[in-house]
């Protein structure tokens, strides 16, 4: 898409507005948290060279996503800190979000994973996803990809800018795309290592966007 000014911008994000809105209340249980994160979503937007970013919406679900899980791992550090002197029946409240509100999340951050799927290759997957969405620290996920952690994070670097490019280079095929996607919406629901496991070991069938004649067959890790 051709770069937009700051005008067309805001009228784009004010358009998918709403839908961020959701995504960030489903993840964090409340409105004001929602609106704040959104609205640091905003200012991220308008800072980006938005020339390169084929699906505002992928990307600008991406971001909130990204946000939101950035601050749920804030509040829980908060609340492992939170000592109340005066009131001891008093406790701090749990903000995290119940398992339905993750399913609807995992179905809304669809969008951002199909740009994942169809830009990176096995390896920038499984460091991206490991990184990005279930926040692994750079020596395990060197461990779980078999590479050396300068390596990780090149892989991470290239990862980020890929999924922002305008042309897929990918396309899944249907019902490889739907085990995939049942796969993450596990891995999101519970966050647990095995769930995680699983998403990064399941075969994705795919053709080259170009349009290779035969679907091809790989595992999301090496």
């Amino acid at each position: 898409m051709n770069e937009m000014n700051t005008s067309a911008a805001t009228q784009v994000f004010v358009t998918h507005r709403p839908r961020l809105l959701g995504i960030a209340y489903r993840m964090l249980g409340s409105w004001a948290e929602a609106e704040d994160l959104v609205q640091d979503a905003f200012l991220r937007w308008h800072r980006t060279a938005r020339e390169h970013i084929e699906s505002p919406l992928a990307f600008l679900v991406t971001i909130t996503t990204r946000l939101s899980l950035d601050r749920l791992r804030e509040l829980k550090r908060e609340r492992e800190h939170c000592v109340v002197m005066d009131e001891p029946e008093a406790t701090c409240a749990d903000p995290s979000p119940s398992p339905e509100a993750r399913r609807i999340q995992a179905q809304d951050v669809s969008i951002a994973f199909d740009a994942v799927m169809e830009r990176l290759g096995t390896d920038e997957r499984a460091a991206f996803l490991l990184r990005e969405i279930f926040d692994y620290d750079y020596a395990e996920i060197a461990r779980l990809v078999g590479k050396a952690e300068p390596a990780c994070r090149q892989l991470i670097h290239r990862a980020r800018n890929r999924v922002r490019e305008s042309n897929p280079r990918f396309t899944l095929t249907p019902d490889s795309r739907v085990r995939v996607m049942q796969k993450f919406q596990a891995a999101m629901t519970t966050g647990s290592h095995p769930h995680v496991m699983a998403l990064l070991a399941e075969p994705v069938e795919y053709v080259e966007a170009a349009g290779a004649a035969s679907a091809r067959c790989h595992k999301m890790a090496a």
